[in-house]
């Protein structure tokens, strides 16, 4: 037990000798500072902290590395070294190329494999340092089932967090008039424990220990698998949009992790299940995104009534109760139907709000609340303007 304990502590800590690591940190952080930045300049205030990024990268990823992991070492099988640098190469492209939506493991894992056993079919001389790979249908086996589990994983972190804080936008449309939008853009970490065959990290790291069972004996190693997702959205709430796509990748995930594991009785499924997670990946990214470019623009302001794209977190609107894709009709009883005719009506009554509006199941609704000195200048409501200005549209 004390050797495992060892082990797992010295696996760990390779998460921190991979600049994959390092590499998503300073992603998401940029990313944050960029969303914050753009956020002020298209509606004039951060809607969220720019760390939100960043503790989407280390939340329910680790968690659910930590369940795979055990799964994983239960079955035993060993990586061999080579694949986890090519993988790492290749999550560490995507991440400083700012290709997020390339860091799905349906991509990075099939990719990965083609250049191993591209390089074994060359027979390309590998670097002292780097052990041969024989072409084994057991770890062909093996890492197409640790890409069904990612594949998983990524589906279940676009329902838990993906939908949740998304980025409000003031966008453009073709016919040049303004209309809202959703962004987000998320980078998870999921670090596996893996085995790879005793002695292939000593040439490259000194003395690492060694496990033990029976006759077989392997080093632990951690791997800082990143998934990236990213999406914008005109046509709906970001919620059921990206609810769809992560049920619809579940469903892949399962579908190609029972290819997989046929693959055992009849090896060809292996190369069937690679083939099946790629194209059908790339099958659904192109599917969500065509949905959210030809369904219309649904934040736009109506003849009837003003849209709400967003509400700004702690102000009035936000203890109203109002919330995204709401629409008011009338405010103080005046109708209104843009931002001036909002202000006027906030106009009418200084220390009171009364506000209908009509919600989502497109049933009519009546808030309201009292106003202290000065909160009618700041109700809280981010809305589209309907012309386009220099500046970028104010939030009431």
């Amino acid at each position: 037990m004390n050797e495992w304990i060892q082990e797992i502590g010295n696996g760990a800590a390779a998460v921190l000798l991979n600049p994959v690591f390092y590499a998503a940190i300073i992603a998401v952080v940029a990313a944050g500072i960029m969303r914050v930045k753009r956020e002020r300049k298209d509606i004039r205030i951060g809607m969220q902290s720019w760390a939100v990024e960043l503790t989407s990268l280390l939340g329910w990823g680790l968690l659910l590395g930590i369940l795979f992991s055990v799964i994983i070492l239960t079955v035993g099988v060993e990586i061999p070294l080579i694949w986890i640098y090519t993988v790492s190469l290749l999550m560490l492209a995507g991440v400083l190329t700012w290709q997020f939506r390339a860091l799905s493991p349906a991509f990075v894992i099939p990719l990965a494999a083609g250049i191993v056993y591209g390089l074994s079919y060359l027979d390309v001389t590998m670097p002292a340092w780097i052990p041969e790979t024989a072409q084994d249908p057991g770890v062909i086996g093996v890492t197409s089932i640790i890409m069904g589990i990612l594949l998983f994983a990524e589906g279940i972190l676009m329902r838990v967090n993906a939908q949740k804080r998304t980025s409000p936008r003031i966008i453009r449309t073709p016919r040049g008039l303004n209309a809202g939008a959703f962004f987000t853009k998320r980078l998870w970490l999921v670090p596996l424990f893996l085995l790879v065959p005793a002695g292939s990290i000593e040439p490259i790291s000194g003395w690492w220990p060694v496990i033990t069972f029976g006759s077989t004996s392997w080093s632990l190693i951690a791997v800082p698998f990143v998934i990236g997702f990213q999406l914008t959205i005109v046509h709906d709430l970001p919620a059921p949009v990206i609810r769809q796509a992560s049920q619809e990748v579940v469903w892949l995930s399962a579908l190609v992790t029972i290819v997989a594991v046929a693959g055992y009785w009849a090896p060809y499924l292996f190369l069937a299940a690679f083939v099946l997670a790629f194209a059908g990946r790339v099958f659904l990214a192109f599917k969500t995104r065509a949905i959210c470019r030809h369904s219309g623009y649904h934040f736009m302001n109506r003849e009837n009534g003003v849209m709400i794209v967003d509400i700004i977190p702690g102000t009035p609107a936000d203890k109203m109760g109002l919330t995204r894709g709401e629409v008011i009709k009338k405010l103080n009883g005046l109708p209104v139907k843009n931002e001036q005719e909002l202000y006027a009506a906030l106009q009418k009554n200084r220390v009171h709000c009364k506000i209908e509006v009509l919600n989502q199941q497109g049933e009519m609704r009546y808030v309201q609340r009292a106003l202290h000195e000065g909160q009618h200048h700041q109700l809280g409501i981010i809305m589209v303007e309907d012309r386009m200005r220099e500046f970028a549209p104010d939030s009431a």
